[in-house]
């Protein structure tokens, strides 16, 4: 296992500087640049300010290839660079932001496993019934419909019918738990609904497998009750695909943030991705990305060491 585990995580090293290049050239070739944001910010307040002056202030003066070195040698120091358009650090603003969108994950992920797991459990021990089917027609409508159009549903039929408003100001949980929970709960529902229609159909398939096998046949020969059949051995036999799919919804929810913050004017790691590709903010986008997809490795690194929790028989290579 400590093999496993230290030889995947040099894996991660090439796998990062991959993503580094890649999201590097992606915002040079993106239309539109920082220079050109600067020039007009800095006019528009009055201050003179020309392209060369601009480039250098922003240290884009030199090749883009230097750029890049630079910027990686930056980020081997610990130094994830400063942003363009704000005054502050990028490190700080990832920091700031990160814990946002971790609890706004979090919660998607858990209330999506609280309504999926007991419904593809249902399903499978009443299979082809009608709670079955329609069961499964609410998944399949949940994983069909758009996100941003349900969210948007949620936002304006509540203020014309009842006058009522998610909070537009973040508050943490820790000043105010009640307020935290009226800004975070709905959009976390709407995320849970759409990945809880897939995960629902996923815990069913797989739990009605496990239920055709052998082992299963002789405990119910032997009279063993419903609920410890499928909770002690089918489940626990079925969980492999369900917890790759629950790393993958972890994973999608973090990266797939971005809707859900900007509707909500929940000040996550996706609203600023999208603020600072709005500004050109090359370094807070750069540090938000790597910040992902980091943060999506080691959660494929966990799910192939749950693997092995699941069931020793597994072996990793």
């Amino acid at each position: 296992m400590g093999k496993y585990i230290a030889k995947r995580l040099l894996l991660l090293i090439p796998a990062l500087i991959a993503v580094l290049i890649i999201v590097f050239a992606l915002m040079r070739m993106t239309p539109g640049s920082a220079v050109d944001a600067l020039v007009y910010k800095l006019t528009s307040a009055g201050i003179p300010a020309d392209r060369a002056s601009a480039e250098a202030m922003l240290g884009m003066d030199k090749p883009a290839v230097e750029q890049f070195f630079i910027w990686f040698g930056d980020l081997l120091r610990g130094d994830m660079g400063n942003s363009f358009f704000q005054s502050e650090s990028v490190w700080n603003i990832i920091k700031t932001r990160m814990p946002v969108t971790l609890e706004l994950g979090i919660m998607t992920l858990l209330i999506s496993l609280c309504i999926s797991i007991p419904c593809g459990l249902y399903c499978a021990a009443r299979q082809d019934s009608v709670s079955d089917y329609s069961i499964r027609v609410v998944g399949v409508v949940m994983m069909s419909v758009p996100v941003f159009w349900i969210a948007t549903l949620v936002l304006i039929y509540p203020a014309l019918w009842w006058q009522y408003a998610p909070p537009t100001h973040y508050i943490s949980f820790i000043e105010s738990p009640a307020e935290n929970l009226r800004m975070f709960l709905p959009p976390a529902i709407l995320g849970a609904l759409m990945q809880a229609g897939m995960e629902l159909r996923m815990v069913r398939t797989v739990v009605l497998e496990t239920m055709r096998q052998d082992y299963i046949r002789t405990a119910w020969a032997k009279g063993v009750g419903e609920r410890t059949i499928l909770f002690k051995h089918s489940l626990r036999n079925a969980m492999i695909p369900v917890v790759t799919g629950i790393g993958g919804a972890l994973s999608m929810m973090i990266g797939g943030s971005v809707i859900l913050e900007n509707m909500f004017n929940i000040p996550g790691m996706g609203a600023q991705v999208v603020n600072s590709l709005d500004n050109r903010d090359y370094p807070v986008v750069q540090g938000c990305v790597l910040i992902f997809a980091l943060f999506i490795m080691i959660v494929n690194l966990v799910v192939d060491i749950a693997y092995k929790w699941i069931d020793p028989r597994v072996e990793l290579k």
